[in-house]
């Protein structure tokens, strides 16, 4: 019988409901009630998983001798533009009828800041928008993209030459962001800024931990530790929540070191052993559901908390009509923008059927992963 914990094309649905673990941590922080305090630790988690799925695809690739790189920027722009353009623009209309004491200069310059991807250089230099509650969020976006725009170019210089010494150089990679972090946080003299949490080089550990493990996984390094490790995937997972509170010792790169610990532990769980407690919950319709579709929710709650905002103020009834709002939003986006928009920049023809794992036609051979029966297809590249 197929194993329903491993779907068409090797695709792992527990990898999707991570992502729904971390969109639920950073609602946490939006809602307007505010249950959570902090929700940047559900950035960490996008941040480590994107890592580790972009490099199982790109390692993937160059193994087959078939890495594009022009093809990988063509489907990051099908994948996260549309949406993106769309929220955008809508932020900017709602901006010009509702805050017309703004100018256009204020209006226009963090759109085409989260258009450009450099909302993070700017609050990184401490330079705070006056429209920042509205598109400030796309500084997470425009820290991976930054990083994006060297990796797949390091791997063609490196991994193609000599896979564990590129391994190797990307552990001192990691080691040189770590002890930055851990110097951050632990340092009494840092105070808490913008570098510390918008920085792409604080930032960087949890991207470079999930491309390491892809690298470790593909080539089948380290498996017994590995196993080992598995087991603490749930317990990893539900540990999450406890950094998403901040108080007077709180400090934003010392949530980045515990998060990126967390998730890498929750990721060799779900991938090593998918039908294990950890895997099971995160495969759930509910979970996979908001995985799904996180990206277009991380995009539009934030317009629909202000709107909210505006009219019912920091309530429960807030929150329920906040949460019916994004999901309306969301859910017409992901359906009537980004599905179809995605496949004709692609330039394929969007199949029938809910899920963005059928998408697009498959468009290579499965990279089998080490590790038990998991295994990944090339095609789903929608998942970040």
């Amino acid at each position: 019988m197929r194993d329903t914990l491993v779907r068409d094309r090797g695709h792992l649905p527990g990898l999707d409901g991570l992502r729904g673990v971390a969109i639920l941590l950073v609602l946490g922080q939006h809602a307007p009630t505010r249950p959570l305090i902090d929700g940047f630790v559900g950035v960490t988690v996008f941040f480590c998983l994107s890592g580790f799925l972009i490099t199982t695809l790109l390692v993937g690739e160059l193994q087959t001798g078939r890495l594009d790189v022009r093809a990988f920027y063509r489907r990051r722009v099908a994948r996260l533009g549309p949406a993106l353009v769309t929220v955008v623009v809508a932020t900017v209309v709602v901006l010009l009828v509702d805050r017309r004491d703004l100018g256009a200069g204020q209006v226009f310059a963090p759109a085409g800041a989260a258009l450009s991807y450099s909302t993070s250089l700017f609050d990184w230099s401490g330079h705070a928008f006056a429209t920042k509650d509205y598109l400030n969020y796309t500084w997470s976006l425009s820290v991976e993209e930054q990083f994006y725009l060297l990796w797949p170019f390091a791997l063609l210089w490196g991994y193609r030459r000599n896979p564990r010494l590129f391994a190797a150089l990307t552990l001192g990679f990691v080691a040189i962001t770590l002890v930055l972090d851990l110097t951050l946080g632990l340092s009494r003299a840092v105070k808490y800024d913008p570098h510390e949490y918008f920085g792409t080089d604080t930032n960087a550990l949890p991207i470079l931990v999930g491309s390491l493990l892809a690298i470790v996984l593909l080539n089948g390094w380290l498996s017994r530790a590995m196993r080992e490790l598995a087991p603490g995937a749930l317990v990893a997972v539900a540990l999450l929540p406890a950094l998403a509170h901040r108080n007077d010792t709180y400090r934003p790169s010392l949530v980045i070191v515990a998060g990126t610990l967390l998730t890498l532990v929750a990721l060799i769980g779900v991938v090593s052993q998918p039908r294990a407690a950890a895997g099971v919950f995160l495969a759930s319709g509910p979970m996979r559901w908001l995985g799904e579709r996180s990206y277009s929710i991380y995009l539009w709650n934030v317009l629909a908390r202000i709107a909210v905002l505006h009219v019912l103020g920091h309530s429960l009834i807030g929150d329920v009509v906040w949460v019916a709002m994004f999901i309306v939003l969301a859910q017409a986006s992901y359906h009537y923008v980004e599905r179809p928009l995605r496949a004709r920049l692609r330039g394929s023809r969007p199949l029938e059927g809910d899920g963005s794992r059928r998408t697009a036609r498959p468009t290579g051979q499965l990279v089998t992963m080490p590790l038990g029966s998991a295994t990944f297809g090339r095609a789903p590249f929608f998942l970040r």
